[in-house]
């Protein structure tokens, strides 16, 4: 008899009770902007990001064309495509989990103006908005791309930043 392979990392839940999790207000009061695009949003009215625009699942935010300061919170399945989409279009922010043994990090860790490593672990909303996780299994990064997007995560005081030489 075979035993079930495991599913993602031993000392975390491979499932959710909630598929989506919202980054909480303070990380947006931190940073202290206003985005033009949120191309992974549940929604402008489901969602804290301070967006003015945003593409919902069913936009397909991946395909649909970006336009100026962008949020990137992407859906964690395809880190690596949202990155690089993020890296060509050189003008926004992206909250992942800080996964430094993967490829991803290493392929956009070298593309980013300013990557970030925010000190403690951002305790994500549940998709109900009122509803707080506890410690996810990682800490998160923030990857700027641009000036506007760079100076914001740098002044933000949300971790530690290592700027691109």
């Amino acid at each position: 008899m075979t035993k079930p392979k495991p599913s993602g990392f031993t000392h975390e839940s491979p499932k959710s009770k909630s598929i989506s999790w919202y980054t909480p207000p303070e990380v947006f009061d931190a940073l202290n902007l206003i985005y033009d695009l949120d191309p992974c949003s549940p929604g402008l009215d489901k969602s804290f990001v301070p967006a003015l625009a945003c593409y919902t699942e069913a936009d397909d935010g991946l395909t649909s064309p970006w336009h100026g300061l962008t949020w990137v919170n992407p859906p964690y399945d395809n880190t690596r495509t949202w990155l690089r989409k993020l890296a060509a279009h050189g003008n926004g922010i992206a909250l992942v989990f800080a996964r430094t043994d993967t490829a991803w990090f290493h392929e956009a860790a070298a593309t980013a103006d300013v990557v970030c490593f925010v000190s403690g672990r951002i305790r994500f909303y549940q998709g109900d908005m009122v509803t707080r996780g506890g410690s996810p299994g990682s800490g998160s990064m923030l990857l700027a791309y641009g000036t506007e997007a760079a100076d914001a995560v740098r002044a933000s005081g949300l971790g530690m930043c290592f700027v691109r030489s």
